[in-house]
This record gives structure tokens, C-alpha cells and sequence, in this order.
């Protein structure tokens, strides 16, 4: 049901039902011009017969009288000759003298020439109710003739028609539908599997490629020109990881350099302003190994491929960062607390996904003042891993929750703590490159971080407390 839902959403679905509307519309339209003019024809084929008739009444009553004129009149009546012709002659007293009708229908006038009525009450009726459509005219000498023919047979015909042409305007609309429901899948499906391709390769697995049907249409022209396109950027992300190596390598290692040398310089320095100028530059150096470390680290997070990824045991890496930054808490009197789940697990890059969490605990920790309370907690919710970590500090204002993942990005209230701003830009790559959902939302007081990994196989197991 679901899987039909999206069906119908499709453009392709939308394009089939208007191309089939307009379809639709033109096929309802021919078959109302057939249906006008098939009824207007049978009309009009009926009046011109009653009108030949009564041409044919009116020359033999010139030539034989009103005797004549009786008799032409029972001629027609016989069941051997026809069946659906209306007659009735009638005297100056309205005595019928000839005819299949007992008497003359009311509520026709006189000055009336075509009459409409019904057979069974001899009442006058409209045309879509009437069963006989007649001709009536005076004769010298006061007489009557009314010519008319049996239109039933004729109103059951365009009623046939009618359900006809609905039947077939509905077969129309049905097929268009269906077709475009079978067009759709088709399509769908191959749209499906290059949307599916792109998934992954988003999470950063670039060795995949979109397969190729081996037709020579657009969607056919379109993958090959992708995975084309996926060829070179695999080719430039090997070369960029080539050059990040090299540049970590060139350039770390003139840094320690100059950071040893510096601190040779302070070691031997004599005078207490010289020592503590060379000690700020030994602090400054270490401030541009830290970002440019974290600078690598972020790189290597978004180029991450997931052929690399392997289980995780989320527990283990928590109690990990906790052991980290527990003595820290309680350094800076901050009370730290953990109710970890260890039969949760997790997937991806275990070297990333603990960095990640220790910078998310390093915020939580950092910013709480003392007196305060840092909280981090594991468990298996709806399938999926749920990492909470929530702290006492400041918070971040809700206009700024997703700015802080930016890169260098810092909050005018933070910029006199220690940091470069790159944490979060860690966190966020991390996120991007193992499908994780990261969310900030208020503490009252403090913040709360939400980190929900994908749904791993494995059983869900009780929670193990532990507290400081």
C-alpha cells in the first residue's frame, strides 16, 4: 500500500493520469458529437418520413376525397405493411373516421404542427418523455389528420448509445490509468535504483556505481553519464586523500620542529619576559597543531567510505569516553553520570564515531560550570541506538543550533574558552558520513544533544548503571 502511495506520487504517475485526462476529455467530446448528431439524424430521418406521408395523404385526398383518404389510411395501418406509423382522422364532431389511435391527444392545440405525447394516457408529453412524435394538419371541410410514428424504439436506441459511450469513455479512463500505474512502476523502479545508488555514495561509499540496463534511452544515457561522473570524483577524492597525507606530513613535521626548538628557547632562556613570550608561541604552535589535526580529522570523516565500516560496540566506546572525562568533571566539580545499555551496537568507523562523542562530551563538560551536572545515556529505542548526552551549562539559543556545526564558527559567549570551533564540524561530518541524526534541544538549563545511529541487527540486552 505504501509502496503504491509513492506510486501515485511520481511525476511520471501525474504525467500518465493528464496525458489520459486529456485523452479522456477528447474521446468524451468526440462521443458527444456522435451522440447530438446520431439523435438529430434519427430525428431528423423520422420528421422527413412523417413529412413524405402526409405529402402523400394530401395528394390522395385531393384526387379521391375523404373516402379515398380513409382507405389510404387503413392501408397503413395493416400489421403486413407496418408497425410503428401513428394515424388518426377525425370529423368536424372529433369522430374518428380512420386510425390506430382511439381519440386525439389532449392538450394540443390546433395551430400546432408538431405534436409530442404519450400512447398510454393520450396526454401530451415532452420530447424526452413522449412515445410518439406526430404531425398533425386540417383538412378542408373541418376534418382532422394527424401522422405520426412510434419514437420508443428510437429513445431506447440513444439510451443504448448513451451507456455505450459512457461504458467506453470509462474503459478509456481506466486503461489510462492503469497504464500510467504500469509506466510509472517501470520507470519507478529504475529511478528507485539510481536514488538508492546516490544514497549510498552520500554515505560514502564512492566504489558504488548505478547499473546499466543496456538500453539506449534517457534514464540509460543518464546513469552512464553519472558513474562517468562518479569515476572522476572517486579519482579526485584519492588525489585529495594524497595530498592531505602529504601536507600532514610536510607540514607537522616543521611544526614540531619549531615547537622543540621553542621549547629548547624557553629552557634556556635567562630572562622571565623572553621565557614567557617564547612560552605563549610554544601555546600558539600547539593551537595551530590542534587545528589542523582536527582540520584532518574532519576531511578524513567526509571522505569516509563505508567499506571501512565494521560493528561497533557503542558501550564499550562511551565507557571509553567517559573514563576520559570523568576526572575532568571532577576537577572542575561538575557531577558526571552514565547509564550506558553495552548490548546496543552500532555501525561504522569506530576511531571516528569515538571522536565524535568525545567532542560531543568535551562541550558538555567544558561548559558546564561547578556545581553543575553532565549526563550521558545509551539505549535501543524503536530499533535504533539512542545517544542522549545532556548537561547544566548555557545552552545554545535555538537560532543558532544549526550554525554551530559550521566550520571556526564560535558563539560570542564562548570565544574566551580554549577551542577552534572545529568539534561540532566533526560531529556533523561524522553524522553525514554514518547516516546519524544529530539533534540540539533545550535542558532547562542546559543542553540536550541527541545522537540516533541506524538500526544494526542484534538483540536489545538490559542497561548498566554506573555513576560517579
Amino acid at each position: 500500500m505504501a509502496r503504491l502511495g509513492r506510486l501515485v506520487k511520481t511525476t511520471t504517475f501525474r504525467l500518465a493520469v493528464l496525458y489520459t485526462a486529456v485523452f479522456a476529455g477528447s474521446v468524451g467530446a468526440l462521443f458527444v458529437f456522435v451522440f447530438i448528431n446520431t439523435s438529430v439524424f434519427a430525428e431528423q430521418q423520422t420528421e422527413a418520413a412523417i413529412e413524405a406521408e402526409v405529402k402523400g395523404f394530401q395528394d390522395t385526398f385531393r384526387r379521391e376525397g375523404v373516402g379515398g383518404l380513409v382507405s389510404a389510411i387503413n392501408r397503413r395501418i395493416d400489421p403486413n405493411t407496418r408497425t410503428d406509423g401513428i394515424y388518426l382522422l377525425i370529423n368536424p364532431n372529433q369522430q374518428r373516421l380512420a386510425g390506430n389511435l382511439t381519440a386525439w391527444p389532449d392538450d394540443v392545440e390546433a395551430d400546432d404542427l408538431w405534436i409530442n405525447f404519450s400512447i398510454v394516457d393520450l396526454q401530451a408529453a415532452e420530447p424526452g418523455l413522449a412515445d410518439v412524435r406526430g404531425l398533425q394538419f386540417l383538412i378542408p371541410g373541418g376534418y382532422r389528420l394527424m401522422v405520426g410514428r412510434d419514437i420508443r424504439e428510437a429513445r431506447a436506441f440513444r439510451a443504448q448509445l448513451l451507456r455505450s459511450l459512457n461504458i467506453g469513455l470509462g474503459i478509456t479512463i481506466a486503461l489510462g490509468v492503469v497504464g500510467g500505474l504500469l509506466f510509472s512502476r517501470s520507470i519507478m523502479g529504475r529511478v528507485e535504483d539510481i536514488t538508492q545508488t546516490c544514497r549510498r555514495i552520500m554515505r560514502g561509499d564512492l566504489s558504488q556505481r548505478i547499473d546499466s540496463t543496456g538500453q539506449s534511452d534517457e534514464l540509460s544515457r543518464l546513469s552512464d553519464s553519472v558513474n562517468e561522473m562518479l569515476d572522476q570524483i572517486e579519482h579526485l577524492m584519492s588525489g585529495l586523500r594524497e595530498v592531505s597525507d602529504n601536507v600532514a606530513h610536510d607540514l607537522r613535521t616543521p611544526l614540531n620542529r619549531l615547537r622543540v626548538r621553542l621549547e629548547i628557547a624557553a629552557n634556556n632562556a635567562t630572562d622571565e619576559k623572553e621565557k614567557e613570550e617564547i612560552e605563549e608561541a610554544i601555546a600558539d604552535a600547539d593551537g595551530l597543531l590542534a587545528t589542523f589535526a582536527s582540520l584532518l580529522r574532519i576531511a578524513r570523516a567526509e571522505a569516509s567510505l563505508r567499506r571501512s565500516f565494521g560493528p561497533l560496540q557503542l558501550g564499550s566506546i562511551i565507557e571509553d569516553v567517559v573514563d576520559l572525562y570523568q576526572p575532568l568533571a571532577e576537577e572542575k566539580g561538575v557531577e558526571f553520570g552514565s547509564n550506558i545499555d553495552f548490548s546496543v551496537t552500532g555501525w561504522g568507523d569506530s576511531n571516528l564515531v569515538a571522536q565524535a562523542l568525545a567532542n560531543l562530551t568535551d562541550n558538555a563538560v567544558k561548559y558546564t560550570p561547578e556545581g553543575g551536572n553532565v549526563s550521558i545515556s545509551l539505549k535501543a529505542e524503536n530499533g535504533s541506538a539512542v545517544l542522549e548526552i545532556t548537561d547544566s551549562g548555557p545552552g545554545i539559543p535555538a537560532s543558532h543550533r544549526d550554525k554551530v556545526f559550521e566550520r571556526l564558527y564560535r558563539l560570542d559567549d564562548s570565544r574566551s574558552t580554549p577551542g577552534s570551533g572545529l568539534g561540532l564540524s566533526l560531529v556533523r561530518a561524522v553524522a553525514r558520513s554514518h547516516g546519524l541524526s544529530v539533534t540540539l534541544s533545550d535542558n532547562a538549563p542546559g543542553l540536550a544533544v541527541s545522537v540516533v545511529f541506524p538500526p544494526p541487527p542484534g538483540p536489545a540486552g538490559g542497561a548498566v548503571t554506573k555513576s560517579p
